[in-house]
């Protein structure tokens, strides 16, 4: 049996560009499926396979800007609500703590996005009160260090978390739009929890390389190659026997020696390489790529002899 909660929150989005009351849909729809995303994420984040989120949109203007409404309804189910967040607590209304748009004064997602000014985090130390403090680099030499609740790190760490916060803020790009706004529906807009101006976009950016190394194993392998056409990353048209492979070489003396034409390939060539094969954790999935630090020997299939047992 699902319990269910439900909240309204209203994003204000404002400037002179809005003055007119009209809003470009593209900006509007991309910014406000992402921000419905963002709650989506952030639960996925904090409650897991436990809890769903659905958000729903209704939109409209208001004096020189322009307001949606979003309904979030989180179900529960039953058990797991108690077991995890006790029968009398609000699952959303922590939800809503964590991404820092509850008026609750803890440090959510959106103030640690701009304490940061988008850095990445360099030191993380667990607190007795299981809250986790953070060190930032800063420009003064002296480490700016914040301490927030172990789940609003849980949502500054994950990747489409941050994509989405940075999206659902991206109007603030255009000319005109100066001010993001959120607030609880009950309230007047000067109340609002969390106020994203066009200063905090680089605060909002996610992290330029988000993929996740799970492996990097260096080893010797003998690569025979299929072609001398590369793709549009210049990586070599390999084969180990008996998987093809893109690999990347990164040995200069060999690139030189080819780009010379000191060196000559004719079909069935070996080349006995030293290789690390790297496994990325990203996105879309596992991504492996094959790098090639050292071109150890060239062997051409002319030199091929057949073994005698001398002795």
């Amino acid at each position: 049996m699902d319990d269910m909660a439900t909240t309204f929150l209203s994003i204000n989005y404002d400037g002179p560009a809005l003055s007119g009351g009209e809003m470009a849909v593209e900006d509007l729809a991309p910014a406000l499926l992402a921000m419905g995303k963002l709650f989506e994420e952030a639960n996925r984040v904090i409650n897991g396979d436990k809890s769903n989120l659905s958000v729903r949109v209704k939109a409209g203007f208001i004096k020189g800007s322009f307001e949606a409404e979003l309904h979030l309804i989180q179900g529960w189910i039953e058990y797991a609500r108690d077991i995890l967040v006790g029968p009398n607590a609000t699952a959303l209304a922590a939800l809503c703590a964590f991404l820092g748009i509850s008026g609750k004064d803890v440090i959510g997602l959106f103030k640690l996005l701009k304490l940061s000014k988008g850095r990445q985090a360099r030191k993380a130390r667990v607190l007795e009160d299981g809250n986790v403090e953070l060190e930032f680099p800063n420009d003064s030499g002296e480490p700016i260090k914040i301490v927030a609740p172990r789940e609003t790190v849980q949502l500054f760490r994950d990747v489409k978390v941050r994509k989405a916060a940075a999206l659902a803020v991206k109007p603030l790009e255009k000319d005109g739009i100066d001010t993001i706004s959120v607030r609880d529906s009950s309230c007047d807009k000067a109340s609002a929890i969390a106020v994203v101006n066009k200063d905090d976009l680089a605060s909002f950016r996610p992290p330029e390389n988000s993929d996740s190394l799970i492996i990097s194993t260096p080893s010797t392998i003998a690569f025979s190659i299929v072609n001398l056409s590369f793709n549009e990353d210049g990586k070599w048209k390999l084969s180990d026997g008996q998987n093809l492979v893109w690999a990347s070489i990164e040995d200069e003396d060999f690139i030189q020696a080819v780009d010379r034409n000191e060196v000559a390939f004719t079909k069935g060539d070996i080349l006995l390489c030293d290789v690390i094969v790297q496994q990325w954790q990203t996105d879309s999935g596992l991504k492996t790529e094959t790098r090639i630090v050292k071109v150890k020997e060239h062997r051409h299939p002319t030199s091929r002899q057949i073994d005698l047992p001398f002795g």
